[in-house]
């Protein structure tokens, strides 16, 4: 019977000690110390990448929480993590999806700021999404996608062009003439170069004499100008004088104007006499028709002798 008892004690012990080593075996694997606490908060990203379950969250470089759930919410991704209940967030801290290795490791990595104002437990965050191995590889996978739809482009453009047969033979063809008319440019630049040379020296001589030329007609015409100012002064002069005269000539004329309409002389008495003028208006109309009878019946002249 002490035997048997020996034995169910020695199992019992085993079997304690098996679920301590199982528990601390469970907090020790996942990161947990059954002494601490922790508080949960919800961060929101465009997106993940290859961030999973357990990746680590660094405060500043520390590792003082992990992600506990990813999940879609509408067109964002809402991570879950855990973070140490000593872990205050300042509302203007950088939280961000990091990458840490070559093969694409993840981390949540938090840069805490300096506001007195701290986010609770529970709240939601927007974070920010940094590209990493996973997203270059995937970019120079497109790349690549993309160099080999061009040299598959190259490749038809040069089978269209230089391979072709037809094009090298056109090709020839536009060398050989490039050639003749390369050859015959060069003959005629031979033949017109002497020709063009003797022309610009003769546009020289022309252009020479006549700036001689113009040296010498250039003080006879100096001389033509002072004169004409010269003759403009004095036509100035003479219309002042014929100014004067004209002003005498017009004193005269009044004079004689007043004389005439003046009766102290023979033509104002002439001229202002209304009898005399009517008298010698009569006569001659008398005598104008003596005139026409002596022309139409003749003269008859009746001599008696005594």
């Amino acid at each position: 019977m002490k035997k048997y008892s020996a034995l169910y004690f020695s199992v019992g012990l085993v079997v304690i000690l098996a679920l301590v080593i199982l528990v601390f075996g469970i907090f020790f694997l996942n990161e947990k110390d059954p002494r601490e606490t922790y508080n949960t908060f919800y961060l929101r990203f465009t997106q993940v990448s290859t961030l999973v379950l357990d990746d680590p969250v660094k405060v500043n470089g520390v590792k003082l929480g992990k992600v506990e759930k990813i999940e879609l919410s509408g067109h964002r991704v809402v991570v879950t993590v855990r973070l140490r209940t000593d872990v205050k967030i300042p509302t203007d801290s950088e939280i961000r999806v990091q990458n840490i290795g070559i093969m694409g490791e993840r981390q949540i990595g938090m840069i805490l700021g300096d506001s007195t104002k701290y986010f609770t437990p529970g709240d939601t965050i927007n974070g920010q999404f940094d590209a990493g191995i996973a997203e270059a590889l995937g970019l120079a996978g497109e790349v690549c996608d993309s160099t080999k739809v061009l040299l598959e482009s190259v490749k038809q453009a040069l089978g269209q062009t230089i391979t072709n047969p037809e094009f090298q033979e056109r090709f020839k063809t536009l060398l050989v003439k490039a050639e003749a008319l390369e050859d015959r440019t060069m003959k005629l630049l031979n033949t017109t170069d002497p020709q063009i040379k003797k022309s610009l020296d003769g546009l020289n001589q022309v252009t020479v004499k006549v700036n001689e030329l113009i040296d010498g007609v250039k003080p006879p015409i100096d001389n033509m100008f002072a004169n004409t100012d010269k003759l403009m002064g004095n036509a100035d002069k003479l219309m002042g004088e014929l100014d004067g005269v004209t002003k005498h000539l017009d004193v005269l004329l009044a004079n004689v104007q007043k004389k005439i309409n003046s009766k102290d002389n023979t033509a104002g008495i002439l001229l202002n006499d209304r009898a005399l003028h009517d008298d010698l208006v009569k006569t001659i109309h008398s005598a104008d028709s003596l005139f026409r009878v002596i022309l139409k019946d003749g003269l008859d002249v009746n001599v008696d002798i005594f």
